[in-house]
């Protein structure tokens, strides 16, 4: 059985229900019926929803059952209720943006970041290397993104600036350090050096010194910087991921 058509694909309006059938005594039935106001969610959204209602809305449950994060219970949230009339996407957009501040001290990089994001309306979602598109968006002080896969973490501006100009230090390529920072490697050491990304911005922005290990953040930097046009989000070459900074932001 196909799943009920929502939209009419030739011109987008809403489609009204106006013939039923039964199978086993072929009775038809025509004329207008109102559909479920569920009916606008999909099916990923109504096994959410069972989900949360089973783990009696404790976000803890969620997280470890469906194997999900806070700010992504959040947003989905949000999305359901916009989908079925209970907030409105416009003013929800309206808040997230009023805290997304172009001024002129920022960076081009981070310049760059911000009219983007704002374009796309304070969310959007973002290839990755390796997996589906993710999702990213404003945080709500304004003071950064939220990536869907990190729990709780606000990828700064200011670290989306020093990644570049690191980089830009090293001739303008610059490991990950993804693979090494997942598989537990340590700081400092050849896999994981000063000189990664992920090793970098563990030490000057997260409070790690050499020897300790830390969580895979690079891979999110590395793609929103990619998204943004900044730089080539590119793959192994022999020594792991890499990104590669264009051109225009070599100075």
């Amino acid at each position: 059985m196909t799943n009920m058509i929502k939209k009419c694909p030739a011109c987008g309006n809403e489609l009204l229900i106006t013939k039923l059938s039964c199978r086993k005594c072929n009775i038809e039935l025509t004329g207008e019926f109102v559909s479920s106001e569920f009916s606008v969610l999909n099916e990923k959204e109504i096994a959410f929803i069972k989900e949360f209602l089973l783990s009696e809305g404790n976000f803890t449950k969620v997280q470890s059952k469906m194997n999900i994060t806070y700010p992504y219970i959040k947003e989905t949230l949000n999305e359901i209720a916009i989908k079925l009339g209970i907030k409105n996407c416009e003013d929800e957009n309206k808040v997230a943006l009023t805290n997304l501040i172009i001024d002129e001290e920022n960076s081009m990089v981070v310049k760059t970041i911000k009219e983007k994001l704002q374009k796309a309306g304070g969310s959007t979602f973002i290839p990755m290397l390796r997996g589906d598109d993710i999702k990213i968006w404003l945080s709500n002080d304004g003071e950064g993104i939220i990536a869907e896969g990190l729990k709780n973490v606000v990828l700064e501006w200011e670290i989306f600036d020093a990644i570049v100009k690191k980089a830009i230090s090293l001739g303008g390529e610059m490991y990950r350090g993804d693979g090494a920072a997942q598989s537990g490697k340590k700081i400092g050491s050849e896999d994981l050096s000063l000189d990664t990304i992920d090793g970098f911005i563990s030490v000057n922005y997260y409070g790690k010194t050499i020897g300790d290990t830390t969580l895979r953040r690079s891979t999110y930097f590395s793609g929103i910087l990619a998204w943004a046009g900044i730089a080539d989000n590119c793959r192994s070459k022999g020594a792991g991921g890499y990104i590669k900074i264009r051109k225009e932001y070599m100075n």
